[in-house]
């Protein structure tokens, strides 16, 4: 797998249907694992319940593991079809445009992407020391910690992709009607 700061290097030459492969691929991936992350925050949640009453985090903990783990396999989802996406830009403009106008989204689960490669250090970062135990107030909130900005897979996030994936097949549509 490709390391996030590097991931444009010597990617290797695709034809545009191979591309647009990949997207749809990486696209039904993301999506069909989007209700398993959310059974695995219920699931976080439920052990964050039963650390407020006992005060043990090791279930917790082990439940954050698992549930990063599934967010890593969602973002990857991302950073693949960001990939194909840059590639696709390189050789058509309006691709060129859809990348700009999705930046922000692709950036934000890259980034996500990377972090999560470290993945007992973004569990860790989500522990707050508070009083004598611990607060994890990310799984209060659905909204977890990564260097400085807060990040989770809900409607919001599955929204974003269905629109970006929305853009891309209308841009393929076009350019497959203008070589008829």
């Amino acid at each position: 797998m490709r390391d996030v700061p590097n991931r444009y290097r010597g990617l290797p030459s695709r034809t545009p249907e191979m591309l647009y492969n990949v997207v749809r691929k990486f696209y039904r991936g993301a999506v069909s694992h989007y209700d398993l992350i959310q059974e695995k925050k219920r699931e976080a949640y439920a052990c964050w319940e039963q650390m407020q009453a006992s005060g043990d985090d090791r279930p917790l903990r082990a439940a954050l593991t698992t549930l990063f783990l599934e967010f890593h396999f969602y973002v990857t989802c991302w950073l693949q079809i960001e990939l194909a996406l840059y590639r696709l830009a390189r050789q058509d403009e309006r691709l060129a445009l859809v990348m700009e106008k999705f930046r922000a989204e692709l950036e934000r689960h890259v980034a996500v992407r990377g972090q999560l490669e470290q993945t007992e250090a973004c569990v860790a970062a989500q522990f707050a020391a508070v009083g004598s135990g611990w607060s994890c107030p990310g799984v209060e909130q659905d909204a977890y910690a990564f260097d400085g900005f807060t990040f989770t897979v809900d409607e919001s996030s599955l929204a974003e992709l269905h629109a970006l994936f929305a853009a891309i097949e209308e841009q393929r549509q076009l350019s497959a009607s203008e070589k008829a």
